[in-house]
């Protein structure tokens, strides 16, 4: 036997429905806890970020030895480069992979390109070099240019892979691109020696 009672808090019209609200009011309370969090994750990667953000490595051809062909066996023009790669980070550390460096004097692109070891670099700097030289037939071009021109450009770039570190996280590789390019001034010496050239670095 129902019993009926005509208190309305006690209908079942009336429960039923208090039911619902109040399974209502938990979904609600779940949501915006789980809003709260997700905000509150955001925030702390923001400012993680912010305080972490790696700024780009900077490139500096520190010294280069570029030999003409007329002082050369065969005629080869042969260049020796060193660079300084600068880390600015303080919290993060670069990981280098697959440098090779390129490089062309007098409008004529050296054949070989020298390949440089992977290597970590914490803040600071650390010293580069390469070796890269010409063929015959391209000597030949840079002979001519050096007689026909007051001043020369020597191009020497450096192209390779680079990932951040940041205690155990390792970001994705990113292109790099170190262009550095100085003012030769021929000269009947046996080499043209360059130093202190700052060098456009670019990420992709």
């Amino acid at each position: 036997m129902s019993r009926i009672t005509d208190d309305p808090e006690h209908s079942p019209r009336d429960c039923a429905t208090k039911h619902r609200h109040h399974h209502s009011a938990g979904r609600r309370r779940l949501l915006i806890g789980a809003l709260s969090a997700a905000a509150s994750l955001l925030a702390l990667a923001i400012i993680l970020w912010l305080t972490l953000r790696p700024s780009s490595p900077r490139f500096t051809l520190l010294a280069a030895t570029a030999t003409a062909p007329n002082a050369t066996a065969g005629g080869i023009v042969r260049l020796d480069a060193a660079f300084v790669a600068h880390n600015p980070n303080a919290h993060a550390a670069v990981l280098y992979d697959r440098l090779q460096a390129h490089a062309s004097y007098a409008g004529v692109q050296l054949v070989t390109a020298a390949p440089l070891p992977p290597f970590q670099q914490a803040q600071g700097d650390a010293v580069l070099t390469a070796s890269l030289s010409s063929s015959s037939a391209a000597a030949s071009t840079a002979e001519t240019a050096e007689a026909r021109q007051s001043t020369l450009l020597l191009r020497v770039r450096v192209e390779g892979k680079l990932r951040w570190k940041v205690s155990a996280w390792v970001s994705g590789s990113r292109a790099l691109t170190a262009e550095c390019v100085a003012v030769v001034v021929p000269s009947q010496l046996t080499a043209v020696v360059v130093q202190g050239s700052q060098c456009a670095t670019t990420l992709q």
